[in-house]
């Protein structure tokens, strides 16, 4: 399927083996983002795995409480990446749309 390439062809051109550490440091680094996440308006939908390995279920939890109205949708043993398979996407598919449709009201 298209997704499927254009997937494979976005991880071939973007990998770099040290971006991991680089990113981890950089958000190590920033500090606390409570104070900017209480001043988001827009809805807010935060999704995150039960089995992300770079950041645990509470920091996904204290970002949706950080962020007045946010709603939370965790993912069953989805890790820190989006999925790959069919499994998780129609939960993270029908969440959305629930999410999107509110806008609309």
């Amino acid at each position: 399927p298209w997704h499927l390439k254009k997937a494979a062809a976005s991880y071939d051109r973007c990998f770099h083996p040290q971006g991991k550490t680089r990113q981890l440091t950089a958000v190590i680094a920033h500090g606390n983002r409570k104070p900017a996440l209480a001043r988001v308006t827009a809805p807010t939908l935060v999704i995150h795995g039960t089995d992300d390995p770079l950041v645990p279920v509470e920091g996904g939890k204290d970002t949706a409480d950080a962020i007045p109205g946010a709603q939370l949708l965790l993912i069953e043993g989805m890790g820190h990446d989006l999925p790959s398979g069919k499994g998780a996407w129609p939960q993270i598919v029908e969440a959305m749309v629930k999410h999107m449709q509110k806008g609309k009201d």
